[in-house]
């Protein structure tokens, strides 16, 4: 069920209630060679915060969304 809109939607909903609980910025990490995955956050509001950057964990691309 790739390519169907269903993670965008699951991912806007939960945006949607944390917002709602007065979050005031959404932040997460992706990988930056995972395309499908930023596109996805853009689709739904995130916008790179800055460059990619290593972590411990691996390379990320911060992303933030605001209401």
């Amino acid at each position: 069920m790739v390519g169907c809109g269903h993670g965008s939607a699951f991912i806007k909903q939960r945006m949607d209630q944390l917002f709602e609980g007065g979050a005031p910025v959404i932040a997460t990490d992706p990988h930056p060679e995972n395309k499908r995955a930023i596109a996805v956050y853009g689709k739904v509001g995130f916008k790179p915060l800055g460059p990619t950057r290593e972590t411990r964990w691996g390379l990320i691309l911060p992303m933030a969304a605001k209401r």
